[in-house]
């Protein structure tokens, strides 16, 4: 039987409760997930996506992960609503020990710790930007688009605004834009931005760049079109 033998340090530490390390109803994966998030500042606020820098896991195992922290209790999530009563983002909250109010699992934004004093105020106010360019975005989408009633699209959204590594306020607007003009609604949008991620337009002006070419391309289609059936 192999032997495994422990050498600690000092200095840089965190204390947590160990009540979740010898939980045998949460995966190494989720212990893992866990001990991270209680390790940062208290009512630390970040991203999905950037989660998934900190890790050699990818984005599905972390999902997977945070869905099992979700169920066990240790996580709970919230949607939030603006002052007008739509709603809004996600807010997570972490607990270091089993937590039983709400297991609901509809979408995901970012993730917080449930305290409240701010010991990392950089972290948050970049987080504070982007969560207020997401509400906008969502309010664009309903006053250009459609309002959005599937909380399946609603994250599915929010993923791909989440990989958004430029402007994501001034990236979607041209998308949005550009599903207006073509009459389309939140599945297309949907589809080109995962598109536009893969492709890296991380800025206004190459996301203006998708978009041009291709109207113009339908443009001299239909003039063509026009010439054969009237001529001239």
């Amino acid at each position: 039987m192999a032997v495994f033998r422990v050498y600690k340090e000092s200095g840089n530490f965190v204390t947590v409760h160990k009540n979740f390390i010898h939980d045998d109803n949460l995966s190494w994966k989720a212990k893992g997930i866990l001990l991270y998030l209680l390790s940062r500042p208290d009512d630390w606020r970040i991203y999905e996506t950037e989660l998934n820098k900190h890790s050699s896991d990818g984005r599905d195992s972390l999902r997977t992960g945070i869905k099992e922290l979700e169920q066990a209790g240790y996580i709970h999530r919230t949607r939030r609503r603006n002052e007008k009563g739509q709603l809004r983002e996600y807010e997570y909250q972490v607990f270091e020990q089993p937590n039983q109010i709400g297991k609901t699992y509809v979408g995901k934004t970012n993730i917080g710790k449930s305290k409240t004093t701010n010991n990392n105020s950089t972290n948050n106010n970049n987080t504070n930007n982007e969560t207020g360019d997401t509400s906008q975005i969502f309010q664009l989408v309903s006053k250009e688009l459609e309002m959005i009633q599937s909380p399946l699209k609603v994250q599915e959204l929010e993923d791909e605004l989440n990989l958004i590594k430029g402007n994501k306020l001034e990236i979607t607007t041209v998308a949005i834009n550009y599903c207006k003009q073509n009459k389309k609604g939140i599945n297309y949008l949907i589809k080109v931005l995962r598109n536009w991620n893969n492709e890296g337009v991380d800025t206004k002006e190459k996301a203006l760049a998708k978009v041009t070419p291709k109207q113009r391309t339908e443009d001299d289609f239909l003039a063509k079109k026009k010439k054969e059936l009237f001529g001239g």
